[in-house]
């Protein structure tokens, strides 16, 4: 039960977070925050499993390709979750 309570404050906390970030920045769609959101987690994994010497292109295209790959992939592994 505690652990129901504690998922469902991190999904009324984001909701919130994208709501507000949506708003305050002009364009900037609640997708846009997800992605945003999900790119940062993909960093911090890869940060928390020593992959910290990873070196990275940083121009727009590939921050905007890592992001779709990387989004596709966990749609992918939603996906088979649910099957």
């Amino acid at each position: 039960l505690g652990v129901a309570r504690q998922r469902k404050a991190i999904v009324q906390g984001l909701q919130a977070s994208v709501s507000e970030f949506s708003d305050d920045v002009e364009g900037a769609s609640p997708k846009d925050v997800m992605d945003i959101l999900l790119l940062s987690q993909y960093f911090d994994t890869l940060n928390t499993v020593g992959a910290n010497s990873l070196i990275l292109e940083h121009d727009p295209a590939t921050v905007a390709n890592l992001q779709r790959q990387v989004g596709a992939s966990f749609m992918t592994s939603s996906k088979d979750l649910l099957s």
